[in-house]
């Protein structure tokens, strides 16, 4: 029996056909890398939905079980919101950032209602800056957050009736935040490249060097570890004009640092 299901992954930052269709050949390769071994199993692309972005597939030979489960595991896919359970963890990408004052929305690929989950102001306060009375402007500005910024949330209440959703930040998510504090290391998050593309980058303006690792979030999300004493503004400025209409975002130590005076040497951003 044929296996059908729709990626998490959203597949964006082209401008013309031609480029829709490379980005569409990447991704199939990449999909075929996360289950190679099973060739007798095909993947069939149906289509790219205008709405959201994301790939309808069919999955159809004898490990089609097999490959379904590792697609769901590895990749992610859209989810029902009669599905949705409070104390889940789902992975999602900021959207609209600065939008409204009272939070921040992620998408969760919540459909039928599409929904997306808030991450209200009180918790962003309570896990970024300590629980200090800030704005989300300045929570924003900080964490350079902007659209496309991957994060893992834990679903906190649903309210059915007017299908809404809120969630708070992830302690994986967080552990990021505490890393680059605690080690004082920047980040460079950078969205509408592959690993491939962001890899070829670094490596052609002599940055691989100054690398510690590359964190895949999602096929066109990724956020670049830097070693101590490199700056991400400098990064940004050399490998940007190589990953053209890709959008960057700087995570500083040192911002952080600011927004959270007082425990921060203790704590850091922590849990709710």
């Amino acid at each position: 029996m044929v296996k059908k299901l729709v990626l998490y992954d959203q597949i964006y930052n082209f401008s013309s056909d031609k480029e829709r269709k490379n980005l569409e050949y990447r991704y199939q390769k990449y999909l075929g890398e996360k289950v190679k071994g099973f060739s007798s199993t095909k993947i069939i692309f149906k289509k790219l939905r205008k709405y959201d972005n994301r790939f309808e597939i069919e999955i159809n030979g004898p490990e089609e079980v097999f490959v379904f489960n590792v697609l769901k595991k590895e990749i992610g896919t859209t989810i029902n919101f009669e599905d949705i359970r409070e104390g889940q963890i789902y992975k999602g990408t900021m959207i609209d950032c600065g939008k409204v004052g009272f939070g921040i929305f992620v998408d969760c690929a919540i459909m039928n209602p599409k929904t997306d989950v808030l991450l209200p102001l009180h918790s962003l306060r309570n896990q970024l800056c300590n629980g200090q009375n800030k704005s989300l402007s300045q929570i924003i500005s900080t964490y350079d957050f902007i659209d496309k910024f991957p994060v893992y949330i834990e679903i906190k209440t649903i309210d059915r009736e007017e299908k809404k959703i809120s969630g708070v930040l992830t302690q994986e998510i967080l552990n990021l935040f505490k890393k680059c504090l605690h080690e004082n290391i920047e980040g460079v998050f950078i969205s509408g490249q592959s690993k491939g593309q962001v890899k070829k980058a670094l490596v052609k303006t002599g940055h691989l060097r100054d690398i510690v690792s590359i964190e895949r979030f999602g096929f066109l999300e990724h956020i670049v570890l830097l070693r101590e004493g490199t700056q991400s503004p400098g990064i940004i400025s050399d490998i940007g004009n190589l990953l053209k209409k890709s959008k960057f975002s700087a995570i500083r130590p040192n911002r952080i640092k600011d927004i959270c005076i007082g425990n921060v040497h203790k704590s850091g951003p922590g849990e709710d």
